[in-house]
């Protein structure tokens, strides 16, 4: 079998575990409604590794054989060191990105929070529930770890590169905003204390976590990679996870439009386009 059959097997086989983490453990729930109606202490609404870890080691289990079947055939790979840059440009995004968060936090964070409380509905929520998925958890992690080990299998240095440039962009991201959020303690739009209120920095809404992390991620690809299919489907991906959680009521919309250009801005300052990077995955 081709090394690009391998490659294309494996990105399919991660694209089905990615989505089976979204869903988890629902499967293990349909079934036992077919057919064996147990009592089990998780329901479609658990989450991957929160309520009821032992129900997550099957799933687990699939993403270790999927790691052993690439890591079989790791070869030599040399990549670049990754280097951050700063400059004009730079401290340019910085400022207009604050200037936008600023407006955006006295004129739009209301209104939207109003709309997304008449949009809310049945379906809406159940396309909030998986969003939100995307952006917490182990998928994350799970995204790193496999650029990682498949960069390392299949020799796409390009791969490595971006693994470590999402790792390092989005522990930084991830560290300015929970500074940020212990210094502005906003809190969220579900507690009805209207958007200028502040809690304790433990329930604070500014920034998002989430979306920081699915921004920082996304936009290691968007800036790097030459997949135009990868681009998209990062872009689409991070957009959903922001606005779920708008939509969720679990932040405003300025909470997660400062998420967005911290975790973009992470991903631009460590971003090191390469050629050898023209294959998608």
């Amino acid at each position: 079998m081709s090394i690009d059959v391998k490659r294309g097997l494996a990105s399919a086989a991660f694209v089905a575990l990615l989505i089976l983490s979204v869903f988890w453990p629902a499967p293990v729930v349909s079934v036992n409604a077919i057919c064996c109606n147990a009592h089990l202490p998780i329901d479609d609404m658990s989450f991957l590794g929160r309520e009821a870890p032992s129900w997550d080691v099957v799933f687990w289990c699939i993403a270790g054989l999927l790691a052993l079947v690439m890591i079989q055939d790791v070869r030599e790979v040399r990549f670049a060191k990754v280097h951050a840059h700063f400059g004009a440009r730079m401290a340019i995004a910085i400022v207009v990105s604050a200037v936008a968060v600023a407006a955006i936090w006295m004129f739009v964070d209301a209104p939207v929070t109003a709309l997304s409380e008449r949009a809310a509905t049945d379906n809406v929520q159940d396309w909030i529930r998986l969003a939100n998925r995307f952006g917490g958890g182990m998928n994350p992690v799970m995204i790193i770890g496999f650029f990682w080990i498949a960069g390392l299998a299949y020799a796409r240095p390009a791969w490595v590169r971006h693994a470590v440039q999402m790792a390092i962009a989005g522990a930084a991201a991830g560290i300015i905003v929970q500074m940020v959020k212990f210094a502005v303690a906003r809190t969220r739009p579900e507690l009805w204390l209207g958007p200028f209120q502040h809690a304790r920095s433990s329930a604070s809404s500014f920034p998002s976590g989430h979306t920081v992390g699915a921004f920082a991620l996304a936009g290691v690809l968007m800036f790097n990679s030459h997949s135009k299919t990868m681009r998209v489907v990062a872009a689409l991906l991070a957009i959903a996870v922001a606005v779920s959680r708008v939509l969720a009521f679990r932040h405003w919309t300025s909470d997660v439009t400062a998420s967005a250009a911290i975790g973009m801005l992470a991903a631009w300052v460590l971003s090191t386009p390469r050629r050898d990077d023209i294959a998608p995955m």
